[in-house]
């Protein structure tokens, strides 16, 4: 009897269930039907007069939905696009949504619109924005396409930059817009020969007009059919009307896989982790400045991970051994930045492993797996603040974070109750048989960590934070139902 007190005393003690509910308010919409098949919401924006819009592509049409302050479905419209027209984006001022799409109506001539919503009046209207020639040959045999855009800080012009790539080359196009008019103000073309071998990691433009695009490289001259890990560098370019200048940035010993902007204090600062082995290991973050006006270089700092990273993933007894070795699979999701300009860096551990499938023809499947997060907070000088993890799995893409009143939080799905090790961490983790729930990891200015349950899932209740999308103090998801549709704000 005493080893049964015993073995139930511990299991006890091995779980934890969030008992406090969090600060956060919660609103959820009523059940639609929604003719909207995706679970994604790649836009949402709130007007001055608390009207709040979700903007989603269809097959054949892009959705507006327009939502009261108590997230009830006010006004819905359905605008038909044309056959093969894309969606590309969409971006918000002077209270309208711009939603951008392209068309090629014949194979050589590419069409740029925008869809115009005014989110308090509910007008549409379309305007064609400029048409273009392009290479047959682009159009019909690409391997991929892609956009980025941005709006300059005034409001007054933003740009796009749609490129193609097609063989050994990529065509660029930056075209530059009056934000009031729709104006052309002008355009630039380019062609580049690093195919794959290159990619945009950032656009921005500022109120002079001027275009600045980030991007990485692993192309090289001497091997043109062949990625680079050592001749790889990050480039950023400046276009203008009139010019065209550009900065190589490379890190000599170390690989740095991947670097996000932030933008402050008239500078553009990049985040990212680096190592000292490969591109898929991690040692410790790094940043970097670069003033825009000179296209010059600023401060550089690379710094080891916090020891407390590695005691909440891994608990105090293993971080001794743990922590002078390197992480790997982390990618980076969100670069948050606060009124202090604080930054936040998040990133997941992801990669794919294969089993058997245990049919008698044989076979194997492949299993994702979405596991630990990564916090850094850095303070405005670039030095870490403070590192924390959460120790994470899961099979399915599962989180999402926000900034709010100075707090950080993580919203994701995990068991119904969290397991707490006798280490101090927890696990965040649904038992094969479990009931699921909905967590809010709150994490204070000084990086103190707090949990709460939202609720618990049940029915058409399970909501999918990884596809919602935070704006104007509000993040918005929908549950995982095709048919009856809910919403859930967070504010």
């Amino acid at each position: 009897m005493k080893k049964v007190f015993i073995i139930l005393t511990i299991l006890i003690q091995n779980y934890v269930v969030a008992q406090n509910k969090t600060n956060l308010n919660i609103l959820e919409s009523l059940e639609f039907e929604d003719e909207v098949k995706s679970d994604s919401i790649p836009s949402i924006y709130t007007s001055k007069t608390g009207n709040t819009a979700i903007i989603r592509p269809g097959k054949n049409e892009i959705y507006f939905d327009i939502f009261d302050n108590n997230l009830i479905r006010k006004y819905s419209k359905s605008v038909e696009t044309e056959r093969k027209e894309n969606y590309l984006g969409d971006i918000f001022y002077n209270n309208e949504i711009k939603v951008f799409t392209e068309t090629m109506p014949k194979k050589d001539i590419k069409i740029l619109s925008c869809y115009i919503l005014n989110l308090d009046n509910k007008s549409t209207k379309k305007i064609e924005l400029s048409q273009t020639e392009v290479d047959k040959k682009l159009s019909l045999y690409s391997n991929e396409k892609g956009v980025d855009f941005a709006l300059s800080p005034n409001s007054k012009f933003f740009t796009l930059a749609t490129y193609t790539i097609h063989r050994g080359e990529i065509y660029f196009q930056i075209s530059v817009f009056d934000a009031d008019t729709y104006e052309l103000i002008f355009e630039k073309q380019t062609v580049r020969n690093e195919n794959s071998f290159y990619s945009i990691i950032d656009i921005q433009i500022d109120n002079e007009q001027n275009v600045f695009i980030f991007g990485k490289s692993f192309f090289d001259k001497d091997n043109p059919q062949l990625r680079s890990d050592e001749t790889y560098y990050y480039l950023m370019e400046k276009f203008s009307k009139s010019d065209y200048s550009k900065l190589n940035i490379n890190f000599a010993d170390k690989y740095v896989k991947t670097l996000k902007p932030a933008l402050f204090n008239n500078s553009y600062n990049l985040y990212g982790f680096y190592s000292d082995k490969d591109f898929s290991q991690i040692k410790g973050v790094c940043n970097i400045s670069i003033d825009l006006k000179t296209l010059t270089v600023g401060k550089t700092n690379f710094q080891d991970l916090p020891e407390k990273v590695f005691t909440d993933m891994f608990g105090s007894k293993r971080t001794e051994r743990k922590k002078d070795k390197e992480l790997s699979n982390f990618n980076i999701d969100h670069i948050l930045i606060d009124s202090q300009n604080s930054v936040y860096l998040i990133a997941e551990e992801f990669y794919i492993t294969t089993t058997t499938t245990g049919s008698p023809y044989g076979g194997s499947a492949n299993i994702p797996h979405f596991d630990d997060i990564i916090i850094i907070k850095f303070q405005e000088n670039g030095d870490i603040d403070w590192g924390r993890s959460i120790y994470k799995r899961d099979n399915r893409p599962s989180y999402n974070a926000f900034l709010k009143s100075g707090e950080l939080h993580i919203i994701l799905n995990s068991g119904k109750d969290l397991k707490q090790l006798d280490e101090g961490r927890t696990k965040t983790k649904k038992g094969l048989f479990e009931s699921s729930a909905l967590y809010d990891f709150k994490y204070t200015i000084g990086g103190n960590e707090n949990i709460y349950k939202i609720q618990e899932n049940k029915d058409n209740t399970y909501y999918l934070p990884n596809y919602g999308k935070y704006a104007d103090e509000k993040f918005i998801m929908m549950n995982d139902s095709k048919q009856q549709r809910k919403f859930m704000l967070l504010e």
